[in-house]
């Protein structure tokens, strides 16, 4: 049993060292890459700071845009509507009774005037002489 705790002994005595070498070794990687990023970041910052500030302008001008859109798109639904009501003016004259007799008498009377005009050119057509042709 005593070689056994001698055994331990003498393994934990070169155990800890060990590990204490690894760990500390692995601490001075960790600040290595810790100041590595840390001066990569300080080189990027300025950068960073422009980008953002264009950015913004950037964002602020797309805002301005869509106010612009907003307000054309307002104006065009008012015209749309002021169009709707013009039309539904329009319907209702058109489907009154007095537009429908007007337009049945407006209908009459153009149909007369081009039967009048054909019956006209008939007459004048068979009055000709056959030898002469137009005026």
């Amino acid at each position: 049993m005593n070689a056994l705790k001698i055994v331990l002994l003498a393994l934990a005595a070169i155990s800890v060292p060990l590990l204490t070498f690894f760990l500390i070794r692995l601490v001075l990687k960790i600040s290595r890459g810790v100041d590595h990023l840390n001066r990569t970041l300080d080189d990027a910052r300025p950068q960073l700071n422009v980008l953002l500030s264009n950015l913004n302008q950037s964002v602020e001008d797309i805002n301005g845009e869509l106010e612009k859109v907003t307000t054309m798109t307002g104006e065009a639904q008012e015209m749309l509507e002021t169009t709707e009501m013009s039309l539904r003016a329009v319907e209702s004259a058109l489907s009154s009774p007095a537009a429908r007799v007007g337009g049945m008498i407006a209908g009459f009377a153009t149909t007369t005037v081009l039967f009048r005009g054909i019956a006209r050119r008939m007459v004048h057509r068979k009055g000709r002489s056959p030898g002469r042709r137009g005026k």
